[in-house]
């Protein structure tokens, strides 16, 4: 990291934990003057949130801090007399880091598609401030292949970037694909020919567009498809993204099932991504949950569903001097989960309820729901319409879930739409 996490600044002296990647500066610590012996090449410094998690693990009493020690035959012994006082305030959790690797962002866009205040820039300008121009790498692309020429050009176009990149050993990379579904089937716009929009289904479109060497940035990356729910919607095209997404590597996979997604209701998310995980380094699934309930916008609009590859290994740098290097003791597994935002009468179980009563017209009618005990699931939920004493059916989906608050109003439902499956 190059910045202190506690401040968020610094100051004369940071000092690197050699247990994290976290730095603290001479300021948080209290610290008037850095006495000599602290350069010291044997001396360890742990920083406070070490301190703090190696407490709760042996699950000691709270002890002094003693921010630096040396090991004298194999026995830690503290370097300063007197405890260190922090005198700085942390306003973040003790796990939080303010993250200094070298982020890429690559936007691909289907021609003909608007960008203005697209969602990737959205992400590229709340991380400048803690990034400079070497550490934060933004690419945008237009792509087109809808003919036999224009593929080959775009996989050239694919090698050129490909050159661009290949030096850099970015410890994140985040892919937007920005493209239009088709609403019959779920195919994917590719491009256009002599005779308008050209859609292909989902195995060739991913195949066309991740074309090596392109397919080796996708591994390990976050892949964000802003597109339309008809993908997730017909089961031959999901079918398809999840072959794609098994023999690509993505680490993590975001998808949407609005039938007409709107980028724009996924801005707060987008932001709250960038600060929890790309600058405070926490676990991307691990926060998902705080993510969604910042996201006032995005409950009533989609569901999300996530695909997580875990136990991949991040290659090195360049692109084309490596291959997938797996950890053997712990072979790469996937998960899939569908996030749905429930509400007692706006929707019951994550399913909308109309806006207007389809039998006296009345708008927002809804009752809260209650437990239907006549129903053929035991979960299964009936609101009344308040006006002419419609009701309406909803229960769970067909698989394994957990709802995330325990409030009876509103809350969060995490269906496992793919449970774990060593790859």
């Amino acid at each position: 990291n190059q910045y202190c996490y506690i401040c968020h600044d610094g100051s004369k002296c940071l000092f690197c934990c050699d247990f994290c990647p976290r730095v603290v500066c001479q300021r948080c610590l209290g610290l008037e003057e850095v006495k000599p012996e602290l350069y010291a090449s044997d001396v360890k410094f742990r920083c406070p949130g070490c301190h703090e998690l190696g407490e709760r693990a042996v699950k000691c009493k709270l002890l002094p801090y003693y921010a630096f020690m040396r090991n004298v035959d194999g026995e830690f012994i503290r370097v300063l007399d007197a405890p260190t006082t922090l005198a700085g305030i942390c306003e973040r959790a003790s796990k939080a880091q303010v993250c200094a690797e070298l982020i890429l962002i690559l936007h691909l866009v289907c021609v003909g598609m608007e960008v203005c205040g697209s969602l990737p820039k959205l992400l590229h300008t709340t991380l400048e401030e803690y990034h400079t121009a070497d550490s934060l790498t933004y690419e945008e692309v237009i792509f087109d292949f809808g003919t036999e020429k224009k593929l080959h050009h775009w996989t050239k176009t694919v090698g050129q970037l490909h050159a661009r990149l290949e030096g850099w050993n970015f410890g994140c990379k985040i892919i937007f694909v920005t493209v239009h579904s088709v609403v019959t089937r779920g195919d994917l716009f590719a491009g256009k020919d002599k005779d308008g929009d050209v859609a292909m289904t989902v195995g060739d479109f991913t195949d066309y567009i991740f074309t090596p060497p392109l397919n080796e940035v996708v591994y390990g990356s976050t892949l964000f498809m802003l597109t339309c729910g008809h993908v997730v919607r017909f089961e031959e095209s999901f079918t398809a993204m999840k072959k794609s997404i098994m023999r690509l590597w993505p680490e993590y996979t975001i998808l949407f099932t609005a039938p007409e997604f709107i980028v724009a209701a996924t801005k707060l998310f987008a932001v709250a991504y960038s600060i929890q995980v790309l600058i405070h380094g926490h676990s991307f699934l691990d926060v998902f949950h705080d993510l969604l309930n910042v996201s006032l916008d995005l409950r009533m609009h989609t569901d999300m569903l996530v695909f997580y590859i875990s136990g991949l290994l991040a290659p090195k740098a360049p692109f084309g001097l490596r291959t997938p290097a797996l950890d053997v003791a712990q072979p790469p597994s996937i998960v899939g989960y569908q996030y749905s935002w429930y509400h007692s009468h706006r929707r019951p179980w994550g399913k909308a309820l109309p806006m207007g009563c389809s039998r006296c017209g009345a708008v927002r009618p809804w009752s809260q729901s209650k437990r239907h005990l006549n129903g053929t699931h035991p979960k299964a939920r009936v609101t009344t319409c308040s006006g002419c004493n419609l009701e309406v059916y909803s229960e769970p989906l067909p698989m394994e879930y957990e709802i995330l608050q325990d409030s009876k109003i509103f809350g969060w439902i995490r269906y496992t739409i793919w449970p774990r499956e060593v790859l």
